[in-house]
């Protein structure tokens, strides 16, 4: 697939690929996330998506660390959750897999979240948890 819409940021870079609803991240390689990290990867990803809400399929691959508190703040409605509807992380990275799976067992996001280690599993995924939730927004709205 061809990245559309590519900018890059000093800790992320963004694009879309065939819909403009799914946006891709890459960290910048051997991240280290804290707090102040945190909040510039979401004010990054807001000005990215012109605060639009938007599915996002994250590759976690390059991210070398993240803290307590950084954590707690990407999991929060007002922080990390700004904006996004549901989230696929993909990484080959075994750290970045331990990462993920212990975050999304212990933090319990309040959208739909999934680790993969495919890309294409992942796509498929946001696919149909966008077409699921478009369906229920549909129903709402009858």
């Amino acid at each position: 697939m061809e990245k559309r819409n590519y900018k890059e940021y000093r800790t992320t870079s963004f694009w879309t690929e065939e819909r403009a609803d799914i946006v891709f991240f890459k960290y910048a390689p051997k991240l280290e996330i804290n707090i102040e990290v945190a909040k510039e990867i979401v004010e990054s990803r807001l000005h990215y998506t012109q605060g639009e809400s938007v599915y996002t399929l994250i590759d976690f691959s390059n991210v070398k660390s993240v803290t307590k508190e950084a954590r707690d703040y990407m999991n929060s409605p007002d922080g990390g959750l700004k904006g996004i509807l549901g989230g696929a992380f993909l990484s080959n990275s075994v750290v970045a897999t331990l990462f993920v799976n212990l975050y999304l067992k212990v933090s319990s996001p309040s959208i739909p979240a999934k680790f993969f280690t495919n890309k294409e599993d992942a796509l498929g995924w946001l696919k149909k948890i966008r077409t699921t939730n478009t369906s229920r927004i549909n129903i709402l709205c009858s």
